[in-house]
């Protein structure tokens, strides 16, 4: 382990500027020792003793101006910290000028008392992390996408890649690569047995799927293509209008129940619709209804819940009712993202042409449907096709995965497979194949840092601020 990796290092972990509060961070083998020769606690404190995750209250002695400055320590023993190291943090006032003067009081008296003790560089403790193997490096770049985070979906984006999100799927890919190379490399040693532990149809069937599942990360889009829980796409309307059925008919089986008696969902359900290779997660609401009985209102508390979420609103109508009528009972903040009409029940009567109807189709497209006999169905799924792949369905709510640099890993492990591909297409040596494959691997690996470089580390955590 490098000498710098084993100095116990400190910052200033809270914004600059004035505040009420102010934590200082120390993290290393002597992060807690020091404390001991400038801490004064209100009870006893002995840091050989002290358990992990324990808070200390007393203040810290600056005798250079003589004065103590009150402070509580949060203790955190390794290796149950962030950064597998012992950690302090210090919580004091937050004035700039008592930061500063506690600071520089710490770091005078690590000298006098001959403690290794430094400032940290910056995201310092973030790199420790990851050397440490708290995180890798994936959830590290995360670290700082959360402290850059300006929007709602940037940093719900940021919080799935530090819960690994992005880090399983790439290893996921990763273990494909890696297990269909030890089959190269296998066949390979009993190449002179005339042993055939895998053919080049199957590598080739193999590297097709790998090569596919890299080429979706890349060039769909990011949230239909990752996100494992598909488009939110709500099916509204009065109760009665059909919504179960239809749904039930999107998905060609009997997902939900089916009544004559209006009302009969009374909970959000969901399932979900791949079309084209997009996914669709369909949520079958409760009808609207104003009614103040409990379980109702309940029910479309979730219903409006689901509203808020939705990315497609199919607004269901009912073909053979008043539709003037029920776009009467819908209200404006009812209509979320992309809005698809849907008349269904066509199959009983047409609808009559309401100037409600005709003024809405002129915004929103419009589609008549049967749940009973199939029609419009097919059209109904090719407007929801299209809403993703033009451009019309709003995906903020996922932010890009992958940054830059891990793109660009992921088009460098993409060349390489379809460079196996190539070489067994050819049918070359299983030799050039693995060779393919091992780059790949490589590539894949830098993404969470299970290949890296002293370059890549110091390009990633200088970009940090000092404490992070």
């Amino acid at each position: 382990m490098s000498s710098e990796i084993q100095d116990t290092i400190i910052a200033v972990s809270s914004p600059s500027g004035r505040s009420f509060h102010a934590i200082i961070k120390i993290s290393g083998p002597e992060a807690v020792y020091c404390m001991k020769d400038v801490f004064v606690p209100a009870s006893r404190f002995d840091p050989e003793k002290i358990p992990s995750y324990v808070s200390v209250t007393g203040s810290i002695s600056v005798k250079e101006e003589g004065i103590n400055i009150p402070a509580v320590l949060y203790i955190m023993k390794q290796p149950y910290s962030y950064t597998k190291e012992d950690v302090v943090e210090i919580h004091t006032l937050g004035a700039p000028v008592l930061v500063e003067m506690l600071l520089s009081s710490i770091l005078a008296n690590a000298i006098r008392s001959k403690r290794n003790i430094r400032l940290s560089q910056p995201g310092e403790f973030t790199k420790r992390a990851f050397l440490h193997g708290r995180i890798d490096l994936a959830q590290a770049e995360a670290t700082m996408r959360i402290i850059r985070a300006q929007t709602d979906s940037e940093l719900k984006a940021a919080i799935a890649q530090l819960a690994g999100d992005a880090s399983q799927r790439v290893r996921g890919i990763r273990d494909d690569v890696v297990s269909l190379c030890s089959y190269i490399e296998a066949a390979i040693d009993f190449s002179d047995q005339d042993i055939e532990l895998i053919s080049t149809g199957e590598i080739m069937n193999r590297l097709e799927g790998i090569k596919n599942t890299i080429f979706q990360f890349l060039i769909r889009p990011e949230t239909a293509a990752l996100s494992q829980e598909g488009v939110d796409t709500v099916l509204y309307g009065k109760p009665n209008a059909g919504k179960s059925s239809l749904i039930n008919a999107l998905l060609g089986k009997r997902r939900t129940l089916v009544s004559e008696i209006p009302g009969t969902t009374r909970d959000v359900i969901t399932d979900m619709l791949e079309i084209g290779g997009v996914r669709f997660r369909l949520t079958d609401t409760a009808g609207l209804d104003d009614t103040e009985e409990t379980i109702t209102s309940r029910a479309m508390e979730k219903t409006r819940t689901a509203l808020k979420k939705a990315q497609i609103l199919l607004l269901v109508l009912d073909g053979s009712a008043d539709v003037g009528e029920q776009l009467g009972r819908i209200k404006p903040d009812d209509i979320t993202g992309k809005v698809i009409i849907v008349v269904n029940k066509c199959d009983l009567r047409e609808a009559c042409v309401s100037p409600e109807l005709s003024a809405m189709a002129q915004d929103y497209p419009l589609v008549r449907t049967s749940a009973l006999t199939g029609e419009g169905l097919e059209e109904l799924k090719e407007k929801m096709v299209e809403g993703v792949l033009e451009g019309q369905v709003d995906m903020s709510g996922g932010a890009s995965v992958f940054n830059a640099r891990q793109k660009d890993a992921l088009r460098r492990s993409l060349q390489s497979v379809q460079q196996a591909m190539e070489s067994a297409r050819n049918n070359e040596s299983y030799e050039f194949i693995a060779l393919d494959l091992h780059a790949a691997i490589d590539a894949l690996g830098e993404i969470v840092g299970e290949v890296t470089t002293e370059d890549i580390l110091s390009k990633i955590f200088s970009e940090f601020c000092i404490g992070k």
